[in-house]
């Protein structure tokens, strides 16, 4: 991450081909900023919050991709 509201955050794409299919591998770290109290928030409501995006997202690119 150059620039943005978080500490740290690395997005990883991973691309492997199992029996003619494409399976997709996102690894994903963040961290956000202040502390003690921005570990908090990760653990209470950003680590989901942020699955659940990645989810969603990943789910629109597969319909796109016509899978």
């Amino acid at each position: 991450m150059v620039k943005g509201s978080f500490k740290s955050m690395s997005h990883k794409h991973e691309f492997n081909v199992i029996q003619e299919k494409t399976i997709v591998v996102d690894t994903f770290e963040f961290a956000s900023p202040f502390g003690l109290i921005g570990r908090i928030v990760d653990k209470l409501v950003l680590n989901k919050y942020m699955k659940n995006f990645l989810i969603e997202r990943n789910e629109i690119i597969k319909n796109f991709a016509g899978n």
